[in-house]
Parts: C-alpha cells; structure tokens; sequence
C-alpha cells in the first residue's frame, strides 16, 4: 500500500470511528484531553504498516485509544512525583543542567584567537596534546608549551585586570 492508498485508508476509518473513539476517550479521560488522544490514535494508525490486515478496526482502535490513555496517564504520575520548586522546575533538575563553557565568549579578546582554541581543546574538551598536535600539523612537545604559554598568558591579563 503506497502513501496515498494509506492516507484514504486511514481518512476512511477517521469519519468512520472517530466520533465512537473521542467518545471512548472521555470515557477515559477529560473531554479536553480526548481530542488530543484520538489525534494520537490516528498518528499511530498513520505510522502503522500492513492496515489492510487489521480484521477488526473498530477493536484495534479502541486498544490504541485505551493505551495512548494509559501513556498519558503514566506520564502525568511521573511528572506529579516529582517534586519541583516554585517555578516549576524538578528539584533535583536544580543546579545540575550548565551551559558548556564558551572559551571564546568568555575570554575573547583577552589573548588571541588561536591560543584560545589551544585552551579549549586542551583544558575544556581535555584533549591530549598528542591530539591537539595531530589537528595542528605540529608535535606534541610544540603543543604543550604552546598550552603553557597560553595558560600563562591568560593568566597575566586576567591578574592585571583584577588589580
């Protein structure tokens, strides 16, 4: 069955169950909801091979409906055991989500571009200097004092600027 063959297919059973379906649905869950759980039903429908071997489709949608509510039900009692500060955000999520540090945001125009790829690649991505050296065409011994100098050089400027 091609996409086209699908889509009648699935349209067809659409003005056919979904009315039988949003009805089970409120059943099941707020009239809100049921909405949203028969437009789940039929993209599931949608992403389901074979339709035509389906014997039963009034049954099989209903199963569908039963266990989209079942999956929002889930998932609602896992976001209500969550305990969550104020603002809504999970406790435990607090603190523990940073953004990466930007080398070049930070320290850009402090020292020079290239020894702030140097910093980042040795110090935040921790890269080897054996691996920094084989991106930059030079040995690793180059490397490491190209870090060092660079690390000191940062450190000088960022000193100066504090006094």
């Amino acid at each position: 069955m091609d996409v086209n063959q699908k889509r009648i297919f699935v349209e067809q059973w659409y003005r056919q169950y979904s009315k039988l379906l949003f009805h089970a649905a409120c059943l099941l869950d707020t009239p809100d909801a049921a909405e949203e759980i028969v437009q789940e039903t039929f993209r599931i429908v949608m992403e389901t091979d074979d339709l035509e071997q389906v014997e039963y489709p009034k049954t099989w949608l209903r199963k569908i409906v039963y266990n989209v509510v079942r999956n929002r039900q889930r998932s609602q009692e896992r976001f209500a055991s969550v305990p969550i500060d104020d603002e809504g955000i999970p406790i435990e999520e607090l603190g523990s989500r940073e953004d990466d540090p930007d080398v070049e945001l930070e320290y850009g125009g402090i020292v020079s571009a290239e020894d702030l790829h140097l910093l980042r690649l040795s110090s935040v991505e921790q890269h080897t200097y054996s691996e920094i050296a084989e991106e930059l065409g030079v040995s690793a011994e180059a490397c490491r004092k190209r870090v060092n100098r660079a690390k000191k050089e940062l450190r000088k400027k960022l000193e100066k600027d504090r006094s």
